[in-house]
This record gives structure tokens, C-alpha cells and sequence, in this order.
């Protein structure tokens, strides 16, 4: 069975999450069509901003075959998590068959 192209791959998971972020009562903001488009946040633009109250949340796919996150790429976000004691960072990896896991969460 074939995989599908990448932006499709990344439209369907990224969706997805928002939507479950929405359902938990975040207000959503996500990097792909459809929705409000996420603030840069340290120079990086995110995929997923979550806001529930004074709670943040930010979401990172990595899609790849060697979807290892690569830590490094996120460590800009560390001075905005020092200064937002709410918010938090989740680093996800997607394989190509499309299974989503969380792999890290940053306080």
C-alpha cells in the first residue's frame, strides 16, 4: 500500500489534533488550511497553538521514516517556556502510515 504525499499526511494528522484540542476547549490555532494561523513564537512557527485560559499549548510534528525528534530544532522555544510558566511544548512524530505519537512534552 502506498503512502500518502507528504502534505496530505501532514494536513490529516495536524487536523486532527487540533480538532481534539478543541474538543478538550482550547481555542486553535493551526499552521495548515482552515485555520487561524499560529504566532511565531522565538522565530519558529509552530503547527498547533492551543490557548485555554492562561494554559498554552504548542505542537511540532516531525514526519519521516526517521521521525526521531530532532531536539535541537525546538530548543529556540526554551526562553519563551521560561517566561510562560503555562504553557508547555509537545513534540509529536508521524510515520508514513500515518500513526502520530507523542514524544516529548516540554514544560
Amino acid at each position: 500500500m502506498e503512502s500518502e504525499p507528504y502534505e496530505i499526511l501532514r494536513y490529516r494528522i495536524i487536523n486532527q489534533r487540533a480538532k481534539n484540542w478543541e474538543d478538550e476547549g482550547f481555542k486553535v490555532k493551526a499552521n495548515i488550511g482552515g485555520w487561524d494561523r499560529p504566532s511565531i513564537v522565538e522565530g519558529l512557527l509552530p503547527d498547533l497553538v492551543g490557548v485555554r485560559g492562561d494554559n498554552i499549548r504548542v505542537g511540532c510534528f516531525e514526519i519521516g521514516e526517521d521521525a526521531d525528534i530532532d531536539t535541537t530544532r525546538w530548543d529556540k522555544l526554551t526562553g519563551y517556556y521560561v517566561k510562560n510558566k503555562n504553557a508547555s511544548l509537545r513534540l509529536f512524530t508521524v510515520s508514513r502510515d500515518g500513526v502520530c505519537s507523542l514524544k516529548k512534552i516540554t514544560p
